[in-house]
Order: structure tokens, then C-alpha cells, then sequence
């Protein structure tokens, strides 16, 4: 519906920021909850769950080329109905921002700007944001791409700097497991990082080859995991299992051991770039991936007056936010609502077009004869 036009290469990367947000933010937090030793072993299975959703997205883009989850949804079951299915999709897209950049202004408050309230520094990150969504979803993947020239060489900084301290031995024992996590809402919570591949659902009418897509999403899938992956050995390295698994941002903690032998001056406040960044363009891709579904829903001529309604509520839905465990706790439950919606949705999508397919061909072919 809208004329916007992005590249398999923009998404992956879109999808790269929203796991490199989500390691620093959440993720980690949530995963050394879920267990009591051995982080390991829910770590690799959070990635094999995530094949679940993954192969469902990529088979929606391939199957569904040029056309997103939105219009898909009204074809195959009419206007109202194909909303009602999308809705709690949109929903998620809109409520994350919220919660996300509360815990992201609170790491700003804890490394540097101590004294400024934290839902001031989260009311400017999602300023930010809709500010991006309202120039389109072409400004929010070439920002987005802008931001690698500094994620990459900060990336690298942070992974030079953290190997000095670590200790090989507090991540083990690699032999000892402990199961519990599967019945811990963190562990559900913590696969919420592998989401990413929820754009590409709103945005497959912007790409010109998403037959492919399923390379892009595989490709950041394999990179993302084996991203948290060093970097849960960079936690577990330095501070132990018990210690890092008391904190709701280990990865934080971790960075802030690094003043203590930098060759410059709080380098940690500059690492810390490392998650802003990525931070607000992946939640800017959130806001304007949902204010797009609902123009589309309501026939816009563009979705610019949808994001700035969106700010109003999100303003008048900020006191609910302003306490760090409510955000939290919000997350530890849309997580896995946003998993199970997922897949319910597309999967029931994919199986009434081929439904409608089976039924179709044959009648073409009566018609024939």
C-alpha cells in the first residue's frame, strides 16, 4: 500500500540491531534467571526454539512476495476478520518500544547521567523514535545502516577490552545441567531477542526479493546466536554465575569493570553508544512497522498521523512505565504472549493459502475439462 522501497541486506541488518539491543538490554537478565547453573544449555535450546518462528517467517515471505502480513491476513479472510487476526501482532510491535526504552534510560542513568530522572531519558529515546518512523521506513534502515560504521569498530573495542579479565574456569561445569528453566517464564521471556524476524512479515511488500529472505534471516539467526553466545562468556567469565545471575543487566556490569584498565577515561561510557544506537532504530523499525499495519487497516494515505497519536498514548501511558520492575515485568510476559502469537498467526495464515490453493486448482481444472 505504501510506495517504500528497502533491501534484503537493510532488514538483516535491522534484524542484527534488534539482537544487539536486546543482548544488552534483556536478554542475558532474563536467561541467568531461568537457571540456577550451566546458562549453556538454555541458551542453545532458546536458538533451536527460535527455528520454529524462523522457518515460519521465511516461508511467509517466500510464499507471500511483495504483500505483508496486513494484506495477506485481508485477503484470505476479509477486512475485519484478517485485522482481528493481526492485531495482537501490531500490538506487540507498538507496546515494546515502551518498556524497552525505560530499561535502556536506565542504563544511561546507572554508567553516566546519574542525576537526570530515567522516564526523562526514556520519554527522548522514544522522541527519537517516532521521529525516525515519521520519516519513513527508508530513513529508519539507512540510520540504521549509518549506525554500523560505529557499532562495528565499538563492537570490536568492547570484545578486546573484556578478554584481559576473564576467568575460563567460572564458566564451568559445561557437563552439569539443570532443566528447571523449561518451566521458568525468564527462560520464554529471553527468547524474545530472536524476534526480529517479525519485520520482515510488516515489511515484505518494501522488498523486492523476499523469495530469498530466508538467507537474510538464517544468516543474522547463526550471527545473533553466536553473538550472545561470547558475549554470555564475557559475563560468566568475568563475574560467575552466581553474581551475574543477582543482576537484571549482567552485561552492564560487565562493561563497567572495564574502567578499571582502559587507556582512556570512562570507556564504558562510550560503549554504551553500543546499545543506543541500535536501541532506537530497531524500535523505530517496531513503531513504523505498526503504524503502517494500522493505515493500512484504516486506508491512510500515509501513517503519519498514526505515530503521532502513538506518542500521545505512549505520554499518557508513561507513569505505568516509570518504575524499572514494571517494565521488566512487562517484557517477562510479552515475550512469550509475542512467541505463541507469532506463530499461531502465520502459521494459520500459510495453512489457509494452502487451503485455498488446493481448493482453487481443482475447480480451475473442471473448468477445464
Amino acid at each position: 500500500m505504501y510506495r517504500e522501497e528497502i533491501s534484503m541486506i537493510q532488514i538483516g541488518l535491522l534484524m542484527g540491531s534488534f539482537f544487539v539491543s536486546g543482548a544488552g538490554l534483556y536478554y542475558h537478565g532474563f536467561l541467568l534467571h531461568s537457571v540456577a547453573y550451566n546458562p549453556w544449555a538454555p541458551l542453545l535450546s532458546g536458538v533451536a526454539l527460535s527455528v520454529i518462528p524462523l522457518a515460519l517467517a521465511w516461508r511467509f515471505c517466500a510464499r507471500f512476495p511483495r504483500d505483508n502480513i496486513v494484506g495477506v491476513a485481508q485477503k484470505l479472510t476479509g477486512r475485519w476478520l484478517g485485522i482481528m487476526i493481526t492485531l495482537p501482532l501490531v500490538l506487540f510491535h507498538l507496546a515494546l518500544p515502551w518498556p524497552v526504552f525505560r530499561i535502556a534510560a536506565e542504563l544511561l542513568v546507572d554508567v553516566h547521567l546519574n542525576q537526570t530522572p530515567p522516564i526523562v531519558l526514556s520519554t527522548i529515546l522514544l522522541a527519537i523514535a517516532c521521529w525516525l518512523a515519521l520519516m519513513g521506513t527508508e530513513v529508519v534502515t539507512r540510520t540504521n545502516d549509518e549506525h554500523l560504521v560505529i557499532i562495528f569498530p565499538l563492537t570490536v573495542v568492547m570484545f578486546y577490552l573484556s578478554i584481559a579479565d576473564i576467568r575460563p574456569e567460572l564458566a564451568l561445569p559445561l557437563t552439569q545441567f539443570d532443566f528447571s528453566y523449561w518451566g521458568r517464564l525468564d527462560f520464554y521471556a529471553s527468547l524474545m531477542v530472536f524476534f526480529g524476524f517479525s519485520l520482515p512479515l510488516f515489511l515484505n511488500d518494501a522488498l523486492g526479493h523476499s523469495k530469498k529472505m530466508y538467507w537474510v534471516i538464517l544468516a543474522v539467526t547463526i550471527v545473533g546466536a553466536l553473538y550472545l553466545l561470547f558475549t554470555l562468556f564475557l559475563i560468566i567469565g568475568t563475574l560467575g554465575m552466581e553474581m551475574a545471575s543477582s543482576f537484571e543487566q549482567p552485561l552492564k556490569v560487565k562493561m563497567t569493570t572495564l574502567r578499571q584498565m582502559v587507556f582512556f577515561e570512562r570507556v564504558d561510557i562510550f560503549l554504551v553508544l553500543l546499545w543506543m544506537f541500535p536501541t532506537i532504530t530497531a524500535m523505530g523499525a517496531m513503531i513504523v512497522t505498526g503504524a503502517r499495519a494500522v493505515g493500512q487497516w484504516l486506508n491512510l494515505a500515509n501513517y503519519h498521523p498514526v505515530i503521532y497519536v502513538y506518542f500521545v498514548i505512549a505520554l499518557l501511558a508513561r507513569p505505568w512505565f516509570e518504575a524499572f520492575q514494571h517494565s521488566t515485568q512487562f517484557l517477562r510476559w510479552l515475550g512469550p504472549l509475542w512467541g505463541v502469537f507469532m506463530i499461531a498467526t502465520v502459521g494459520l495464515l500459510l495453512i489457509l493459502a494452502r487451503f485455498r490453493r488446493e481448493k482453487t486448482v481443482p475447480s480451475a481444472g473442471t473448468e477445464g475439462e
